[in-house]
């Protein structure tokens, strides 16, 4: 079987997020189980226009704006593909309409709330509220998406099409038990440093941690737009000082690492498709405080595995105080026997049986 995933990122575009993590990993064991996969994507600077990798034949063409077009100009009426795969990260690309194989669209999450913070000024605005209708021509369509939050989601704007869930997994390995934390207790941010993570929230609430005698340290992973980084950066100092780490992209150890050490994740996006930052802490018992957000929602079981709070700096500082007290030991342990669930065979399984029913349907 032959399946074309179309994305406007690969797994390594400079803006590569959460998707294309899930997605890489699943047509690595669709590789595996027999599967011949293409990956369209945009191109960025140093990436080759054609390459094999992990057993996946990448083809990149277009910029984020254009990347749509050239996929139509490429694939239409494309016909050796038993299937395909048309990711929504934002701008769909409609691979129904021009595309003879059958397809499944794949969505992690509606982005009108993203739209308002990544995009400038009122193109954002206007974005947000034309998302209903752009994804219209998708109403009837399959789709395939990973958490409770985004099938309400989808169906509250219209979507009403067969849906199959994913189970999420991440490349952490579990911890055989909750390690020891660091003293002072450490709190983590990890994930792309862009305006819709908020991670001004986050500073905000380090600083009403201080002020409580809080003596960690806000650790923040990622990267980003360098002047958009360096904005937070300049923020994050000024207000927390040295008790503020800003460390960019760290390798695959150096993350484990700080994430077996620190005591709380926060995630304060304006909405996920699930989080997988989240399950990554939790695979080293290090519990999870998030705003109430969908995906979020989903990935954090509230007074079990962490804390679901509202979209304030003071609500997520005052769980924090809350989760550092005589509960820590069990909300970790029970967030690191919840992380054990999650398999990438199981989601990629999960993503081939969808892929199954669209090339024998019923």
């Amino acid at each position: 079987m032959k399946v074309l995933i179309l994305n406007w990122r690969d797994p390594w575009h400079p803006r590569a997020g959460g998707a294309e993590t899930v997605t890489l990993r699943v047509a690595e064991r669709l590789i595996n189980w027999g599967w011949e996969v293409e990956w369209f994507s945009s191109t960025y600077p140093g990436a080759a226009p054609q390459e094999y990798r992990n057993g996946i034949r990448f083809i990149r063409n277009g910029s984020q704006v254009t990347v749509h077009l050239c996929a139509w100009r490429r694939y239409r009426r494309a016909c050796d593909f038993d299937v395909v795969v048309d990711e929504i990260n934002t701008i769909p690309f409609y691979a129904h309409r021009y595309i003879p194989a059958p397809s499944v669209a794949y969505i992690n999450q509606l982005a009108a709330e993203v739209w308002r913070y990544e995009a400038p000024g009122v193109i954002g605005h206007i974005a947000a509220l034309l998302e209903p209708l752009y994804l219209r021509p998708y109403r009837d369509r399959p789709i395939l998406t990973i958490s409770k939050s985004s099938v309400q989601s989808l169906r509250a704007i219209g979507l009403r099409g067969p849906t199959r869930l994913m189970q999420m997994s991440v490349d952490e390995r579990p911890d055989g038990s909750v390690p020891a934390k660091r003293i002072p207790r450490d709190v983590v941010v990890l994930g792309r440093v862009t305006p819709s993570k908020r991670i001004e929230h986050a500073i905000r609430a380090a600083s009403i941690l201080q002020e409580s005698g809080w003596k960690g340290k806000l650790l923040i992973i990622g990267s980003g737009r360098k002047r958009y980084v360096d904005r937070i950066q300049s923020e994050a100092r000024a207000v927390l000082g040295d008790h503020v780490q800003m460390l960019g992209r760290v390798s695959d150890d150096e993350r484990s690492r700080i994430l077996r050490e620190a005591s709380c994740l926060w995630m304060t996006s304006v909405r996920e498709g699930w989080g997988l930052a989240v399950t990554e802490a939790a695979r080293h018992g290090t519990p999870a405080v998030v705003y109430r957000v969908p995906g979020l929602v989903d990935s954090v079981k509230d007074g079990v595995t962490g804390y679901v709070v509202a979209q304030a700096p003071s609500a997520l500082a005052a769980a924090t105080v809350r989760l550092f007290g005589k509960r820590f030991g069990e909300i970790a342990e029970a967030s690191l026997e919840e992380s054990r669930f999650s398999d990438w065979d199981d989601t990629a399984r999960h993503f081939e049986q969808a892929l199954h029913e669209r090339i024998l349907p019923g």
